[in-house]
């Protein structure tokens, strides 16, 4: 996630940058990338649409305010998130005015920003989600096709033809992934993403590496469903149905 910070004052800035960095972290999302600026002009000076996806602004930055940094950025950019922070709600008014996500109050705690993270759309975020297994290994959500147990051995199936191994049990990595996302447990021992389901067959699934993943008679019926579930919800959202 690419986030920057403007604000005038160094210790709230590494404040934000420590909750941001906790609850991101808690909420599965990989960091990046924090920038931080002293003013609102130097922020617009490396400013260009598409670099960013979120942005906090002190509204009392010295110089150029908040408010008025906002203002040319919406000028180039109308899908950045914008947070504005301050001690004060006199500006909340102007803030919302230019299509601001959240009004962050100092200083900021991880209640807050747990707040202001739920409350945001992080859904364009999604592709960045991180798993985290007991071995503290990781991989993106997104990648994950299928897993399959065996022997306390987990194999997952990854786009680009790749694998990663943990040494869990299945019931384990179920309370993980499904915390995480759209999985769904297909048969015995092998759990699905159901974002990656290309056709459905009699008896199996094709997904998105060429792959036919068993489908047991039992859960036919509550794959279909939960697959049918999860195209509507990415077609409200106008996500991807894959």
């Amino acid at each position: 996630m690419r986030i920057a910070i403007a604000d005038d004052s160094i210790q709230d800035t590494e404040k934000l940058m420590k909750e941001l960095t906790d609850v991101l972290s808690e909420f599965g999302y990989e960091n990046e990338r924090i920038e931080t600026f002293e003013s609102g002009e130097i922020l617009l000076k490396k400013f260009e649409s598409g670099r960013y996806d979120i942005i906090f602004l002190d509204i009392f930055l010295g110089g150029m305010n908040g408010i008025e940094t906002a203002k040319e950025i919406r000028r180039k950019d109308k899908d950045v998130r914008l947070v504005f922070q301050t001690t004060s709600n006199d500006f909340a008014a102007q803030s919302y005015q230019l299509n601001a996500d959240y009004y962050l109050l100092k200083p900021c705690t991880s209640e807050a920003v747990r707040s202001m993270l739920q409350r945001i759309n992080l859904d364009r975020f999604e592709e960045q989600r991180m798993v985290e297994f007991p071995d503290k290994s990781r991989c993106r959500a997104h990648d994950i096709i299928y897993t399959e147990y065996s022997n306390h051995k987990i194999t997952i199936h990854l786009e680009d033809n790749k694998e990663h191994y943990v040494w869990m049990s299945h019931t384990d990595l179920e309370q993980i992934l499904e915390s995480k996302g759209d999985f769904f447990t297909c048969t015995k021992g092998i759990l699905l993403n159901l974002e990656k389901i290309v056709s459905f067959t009699d008896d199996s699934v094709k997904v998105s590496n060429g792959d036919f993943v068993p489908v047991s008679r039992a859960r036919r019926s509550d794959l279909r469903k939960a697959h049918a579930d999860y195209v509507m919800r990415m077609l409200q959202k106008g996500g991807r149905t894959e």
